[in-house]
């Protein structure tokens, strides 16, 4: 890292810093803290939502796929898009309409307090360890970047976004986002830009190692139901993850809840999903074209690390090894802004539940406790920092993350189907239960399968299993209570 390097990393940190101080001038109660006073557009919700799902297991884990395989990880964008459009279409008005601060508060009002302090906990522990596999793979490609151990990687990426956090709000964390976002992009493209203008044969050459290696074949129409790559089966576990992730899952939804209306929610959301696509090709190309350049220009480091399985790690030594100074400055902050547009949005959703959903109500309406709600924010700092430590020797990132995801969210999902099409039909510690009950059936058949000498189930079904098995346990329960008690 060279003086040049350093100067445009400081000063991406010291304009997110100043964007937080900014806000944090109107961040004075409750509403304005966690839901910018319900007064943001669809487009600057729209560019936050998209630079939250991207990441930084977008940042090294789509370039780290393409090296490893191909581009058949974009096929999943068709599900969840899908899952965008059905959450911004039924869920979405439903929120509105209750006028709630957290989408569990749509749960308790649906069917009951059990329910709603049951998602809320599910929610907290399953973003934690989603949270924290991103936390490790920006910690990766930080220890990388800088030689620094993974443990003090970890402790710097949650410390730095905690402290905007901490200034102003959700507002501060849209906004920094949205400059994180073209950061992020830009950052992609101009790696890209390098390597066309590196190689003798430029674009072209990039394209015919690519094609030669089976680089950029998209589709894998393969029936097996094992493997979250091929066209089907990844698919449907991208559709009921992204309503989970879209619908039932406060970091993301939170954002919505922050518009001027429905409306605008709704379009925000779905402009979100379909830009997915553009970010997964973009950072896919990327990586094909490191592969490229490492194809003309072989090095030794990369060649351990891809035999090693390290995928994720050739990027990073990429960006840190090969790109000039100042160029090189800009994919560091890159991809801290991917680091960052993740880890804030994950505090804020964090605390926000936190803050709502198990404290007692009797308190002035809109007041904001400045002392809690900023303990909160540092006390899941901390905690994701810790879990990211046990997460950061992972041999791909990318597919870690999205696993984690499918063994709880699945729960998560089965109480939201519940209060939107049941809510009458089911009884509200009976829904507590089944989404608790769901997650050890989930982790029992992804690891023993059903007995009698059987497979294990493949984890990309666990998040469809969940959801289901908490709708079906529930009105199950529910039935048998009502005919003990009587009607």
């Amino acid at each position: 890292m060279t003086a040049p390097d350093w100067i445009i990393i400081s000063g991406y940190g010291l304009i997110v810093l100043l964007l937080g101080i900014l806000a944090s001038r109107r961040a004075k109660g409750e509403t304005e803290y966690f839901l910018a006073s319900h007064s943001l557009g669809w487009l600057p919700v729209a560019g936050s939502t998209w630079a939250t799902k991207l990441s930084a297991l977008t940042f090294i884990g789509l370039p780290g796929a393409a090296i490893a395989q191909n581009f058949t990880f974009a096929q999943l964008w068709l599900g969840s898009f899908l899952a965008a459009y059905c959450v911004a279409a039924f869920l979405v008005p439903q929120f509105y309409r209750l006028q709630v601060p957290t989408i569990y508060t749509y749960l308790g009002r649906r069917i009951g307090p059990w329910t709603q302090s049951s998602a809320a906990a599910i929610f907290i522990a399953s973003r934690c360890l989603a949270s924290a596999v991103r936390v490790a793979g920006c910690a990766i490609a930080v220890s990388v970047f800088f030689g620094l151990p993974l443990l003090e990687a970890i402790v710097l990426i949650a410390g730095v976004a905690a402290i905007y956090v901490l200034t102003g709000g959700l507002r501060a964390v849209v906004w920094t986002d949205m400059l994180q976002l073209g950061l992020f992009l830009g950052g992609a493209l101009a790696a890209i830009i390098f390597v066309a203008l590196k190689l003798p044969g430029g674009v072209i050459e990039i394209v015919e190692t690519g094609l030669a290696a089976d680089k950029f074949r998209l589709f894998d129409l393969r029936l097996e139901l094992s493997d979250p790559a091929t066209f089907w089966t990844g698919n449907v576990f991208a559709f009921v993850l992204g309503l989970a992730t879209g619908g039932a899952d406060q970091d993301i939804a939170q954002r919505a809840l922050a518009c001027r209306s429905a409306s605008q929610a709704r379009t925000a959301l779905i402009s979100a999903g379909a830009a997915d696509l553009l970010s997964t090709l973009l950072f896919l190309t990327a990586g094909a074209s490191v592969f490229a350049y490492y194809q003309a220009f072989p090095d030794t480091a990369v060649s351990a690390l891809a035999s090693a399985g390290r995928h994720d790690y050739v990027f990073p030594h990429f960006i840190r090894h090969e790109l000039p100074a100042g160029l090189r400055g800009v994919l560091v902050a890159a991809l801290l802004a991917a680091a960052m547009s993740s880890l804030d949005s994950a505090l804020s959703g964090l605390a926000s539940s936190a803050y709502f959903d198990f404290r007692s109500m009797e308190r002035p309406r809109n007041s904001l406790d400045p002392t809690w709600s900023r303990v909160l924010v540092v006390m899941f700092a901390i905690v994701l920092a810790l879990i990211a430590i046990g997460f950061g020797s992972q041999p791909s990132i990318l597919w870690f993350g999205l696993q984690i995801m499918g063994y709880t969210y699945g729960g998560l999902l089965g109480l939201f189907l519940l209060a939107l099409f049941a809510p009458k039909f089911t009884n509200d510690r009976a829904s507590a239960i089944a989404a608790f009950a769901s997650i050890a059936i989930v982790l029992w058949l992804t690891q023993w399968g059903f007995g009698f000498g059987g497979p294990p189930v493949p984890w990309p079904w666990a998040v469809v299993i969940g959801a289901a098995s908490t709708f079906g346990i529930a009105m199950i329960v529910t039935v048998f209570r009502d005919r003990r008690h009587g009607p």
